[in-house]
């Protein structure tokens, strides 16, 4: 009896490392106005085109039950264990779906449910991958069920998710950040360098061009692997711009950790909820340290603006103009002030209107 790894696609795990460790994907949905797509259906690259054109987004729907239902039992029908590692519940509904799909197989077919795991990925793409790789290879190398969950527990301690977007009106439309912080860092052309805690996109540190952005991405990703024991995995993340993230990866990622880096483009299902942005999964030899990032607004907010003094001014030191002779009031024949402009000049002196509009009226 083997286990078999099974993730979302919104994991990103490429082609070629699903083929070698015989990993199940859960392909995600896409739902474009009244069209719905599987991201196994999708090119990347004519999706990203279509959505530079568009000012909406696309929303995200969860493959139903059924499917899930199948793809488990053709597992457990093969006389395997199956281990899955999803999305997070604050990103994806899938997990919780499965959970009952996976309660209700339990139910009908008794003494499957040992035969079962599902692990929360507490994160999208690559860091959830490196997680189901670490699993995938476990189970490759003869672990069981729960020594193959341990090790995607413990892969999760060991992996950073950080990128910088181009832009946060994708994270704004998709309601990831508030429209304060997305206007705020507009404002102060920031560009910040964002982190997933939580299951949420937080900030890490922001810095003034993207340039810089990237220059800090790679000064993380040293001072990671000086204070986590070094590197075993990593990955170039890109959404859109595939040139600026080769040339980020050939000029500065390559050379500081000595070996060929791939790129791996985003699921569309992640990507259409942040826009073009360049960024890095890793995964060191030891435990990493959370950055404990704070929320974007407080992130942003905390940028010292120049202070601007006011000299000191008393209320009775303050001359106001004599403006009596500007009103041009009159005695009306009641003895009441008017103004010196009839009311009937002021609207004669209004558009003309529809000559019509009182006969119609």
């Amino acid at each position: 009896m083997a286990v078999r790894l099974m993730t979302d696609s919104a994991s990103s795990i490429p082609q070629e490392d699903i083929k070698t460790y015989d990993i199940r994907i859960i392909p995600m949905v896409l739902v474009d106005g009244d069209r719905s797509f599987s991201e196994d259906q999708l090119d990347y690259d004519e999706f990203y085109a279509h959505l530079a054109q568009v000012d909406y987004l696309p929303t995200t729907s969860q493959p139903s039950p059924e499917q899930l239902r199948i793809l488990v039992e053709d597992v457990l029908d093969a006389g395997d264990d199956v281990l899955a590692v999803l999305l997070p519940e604050a990103l994806s509904g899938t997990i919780n779906t499965l959970a009952f799909v996976m309660d209700q197989i339990a139910e009908k077919r008794p003494g499957t449910r040992e035969h079962m795991m599902l692990i929360d990925g507490e994160s999208p793409c690559m860091q959830e991958g490196y997680a189901v790789l670490a699993g995938a290879r476990c189970a490759q190398a003869g672990g069981d069920l729960a020594r193959c969950a341990a090790a995607v527990e413990a892969a999760k301690k060991r992996t950073r998710f950080i990128f910088a977007p181009r832009t946060l009106d994708y994270l704004e439309r998709g309601g990831r950040i508030g429209r304060a912080s997305a206007l705020l860092g507009g404002l102060l052309k920031l560009v910040p360098i964002l982190t997933i805690e939580d299951a949420a996109a937080a900030a890490y540190t922001k810095v003034r061009t993207y340039s810089k952005a990237l220059l800090a991405i790679r000064d993380k990703l040293a001072s990671d692997m000086r204070n986590s024991g070094g590197l075993k995995e990593i990955c170039v993340h890109f959404i859109v711009d595939r040139e600026q993230a080769t040339i980020f990866c050939k000029n500065l990622i390559e050379p500081l950790v000595n070996r060929v880096v791939p790129l791996v483009q985003v699921s569309p299902v992640v990507g259409a909820n942040v826009g073009p942005a360049i960024g890095l999964v890793y995964e060191t030899v030891d435990v990493i340290a959370p950055l404990r990032g704070e929320s974007m607004l407080s992130r942003l907010s905390d940028v010292r603006l120049p202070d601007i003094k006011l000299p000191d001014i008393k209320l009775s030191d303050i001359k106001l103009p004599d403006i009596s002779g500007l009103l041009g009031r009159r005695e009306n024949e009641n003895g009441s002030n008017t103004p010196d402009t009839p009311l009937r000049d002021v609207e004669n002196s209004r558009e003309p209107s529809d000559p019509h509009s009182k006969e119609q009226q």
